[in-house]
């Protein structure tokens, strides 16, 4: 099975978990990095449909537990900062403004950076 099957099956894990099975009280978390949990919860998500993927493609031990944690945590953290820089710039939560959608695009990059990195630990390009 060709390598980019598995980039684009992550692809869709991370669709999945940041816009199908994000639930209100999340966005809400999201919004203003506030309560933590709800954003801790939301990147759970992201772990595990991304650590279902990773065993379906025959990653298993170390490695998945280190690409697993480094889902988790670099989610949380990203999201957790965007929150918390929204609620320093208003300015940064009004959708018909460029500034909102830099930011929102820079969030959505690095979500992907590190998806292209663990895709690249779990192929060993």
């Amino acid at each position: 099975m060709p390598a980019s099957l598995l980039l684009i099956a992550l692809m869709v894990c991370h669709y999945l978990a940041d816009y199908c099975l994000t639930f209100p009280f999340m966005i809400r978390a999201k919004a203003d990095g506030g309560n933590p949990w709800p954003i801790l919860l939301h990147a759970g998500i992201h772990a595990a449909l991304m650590t279902g993927c990773l065993m379906l493609w025959g990653v298993g031990g170390r490695l998945l537990l280190i690409l697993c944690a480094v889902e988790l945590l670099t989610h949380f953290l990203v999201d957790w900062a965007k929150g918390q820089i929204t609620a320093a710039f208003p300015l940064l939560t009004d959708m018909k403004r460029k500034p909102y959608w830099m930011l929102y695009g820079f969030d959505q990059l690095l979500h992907l950076l590190v998806i292209v990195l663990i895709w690249s630990s779990a192929v060993d390009i």
